[in-house]
């Protein structure tokens, strides 16, 4: 194995998360959750977008951004307790504002101070994406208030799991049998039984218990898996990304990153041999000395493996397009 590189590639911005490689731009996308930012890095040429985005009435943040199958320049977001379509173009100047082209859903009105965090697609376009409770302080959200939800390519909209505390990582195995879930204060990367044609879930079991493997301090944060089927972690207070065989349950390597709080991880490049890793600088001491790295995004490299083209949003675009243009 190659030796492994960390290299800041893009300045802090406040809360980055849900990052999502474009195979079609040679970009990465990602967002600044309470900023209500989308963010698109070119890593050939160094040029970094920015999208400010309006909030449709629940809640000013974007948890996580996802590109819809047939036209990339329509990206579905979690726009707090709102999923959203905004319309965004690698042609757009650089800083630029919009206001959602169509709201799809909108969840949890009994709790109206949830917001969506993380969201991706399953093999088959479906999108899945949880809500978690209002957070006073950084992991110590409002317990049990969020849900996990899927979205189909109808538009249909269906409640996964409930008593969710911070909704967070998600992957699937390549044969489309298991799915990967973290709900970060469960203090666990857990398994699903995965039904590729209906969508369903069940047979709930640990993969990696944090506590016991002797990260107590560190909480689970944004997943992706590798070509072996072994998941990377982002670990928020912990200072590290990791990876699990969740086949053995155990920790495999741990890469030490320059900040903190380390909040999601994707493989991108022409290759996707690439990490790319957000943070945060959300709940960073001003004393301590990495602070500046709080909220950057880095690349890792080295790491011997490498990921798959993410899935994209599957979604009826007629059907779409007449909802919007209501």
């Amino acid at each position: 194995m190659s030796k492994v590189g960390v290299r800041q590639v893009v300045d802090p911005v406040h809360l980055g998360e849900g990052p999502h490689w474009e195979e079609n731009n040679q970009s990465l996308l990602f967002v600044d959750i309470m900023s209500c930012e989308l963010h698109r890095y070119f890593p050939a040429s160094g040029r970094h977008q920015i999208l400010h985005i309006n909030d449709c009435g629940t809640g000013k943040s974007v948890g996580f951004v996802v590109p819809l199958e047939g036209d990339p320049n329509l990206l579905v977001v979690g726009l707090g307790r709102s999923l959203a379509v905004v319309e965004w173009s690698p042609n757009d100047v650089d800083d630029k504002t919009v206001d959602p082209k169509v709201v799809l859903q909108t969840v949890d009105e009994g709790n109206p101070t949830n917001r969506f965090n993380d969201g991706k697609c399953d093999p088959c376009g479906r999108l899945w994406a949880g809500t978690m409770g209002y957070e006073t302080v950084p992991g110590q959200p409002d317990l049990h208030k969020g849900s996990l939800f899927s979205l189909d390519s109808k538009l249909s909209i269906s409640q996964c799991l409930q008593k969710i505390s911070i909704s967070n990582g998600l992957a699937w195995t390549h044969d489309r049998k298991t799915f990967y879930y973290i709900d970060s204060l469960e203090y666990s990367v857990d398994a699903f039984d995965y039904n590729e044609t209906t969508g369903e879930i069940g047979n709930r079991r640990k993969v990696l218990d944090y506590k016991s493997s002797g990260l107590a301090k560190d909480i689970p944060d944004g997943m992706c898996i590798d070509v072996d089927g072994n998941l990377w972690v982002a670990n928020f207070y912990g200072k590290k990304v990791i990876c699990i065989d969740p086949r053995a349950g155990k920790i495999i390597q741990t890469i030490e990153m320059p900040a903190q709080n380390m909040t999601s991880v994707c493989w991108g490049g022409p290759n996707y041999d690439i990490l790319y890793a957000t943070s945060s600088r959300t709940g960073v001491s001003p004393d301590d000395p990495n602070a500046k790295y709080g909220g950057a995004t880095f690349a890792i490299t080295g790491l011997g493996t490498k990921g798959q083209k993410p899935s994209h949003f599957r979604v009826d675009l007629q059907l779409l397009r007449t909802k919007y243009n209501k």
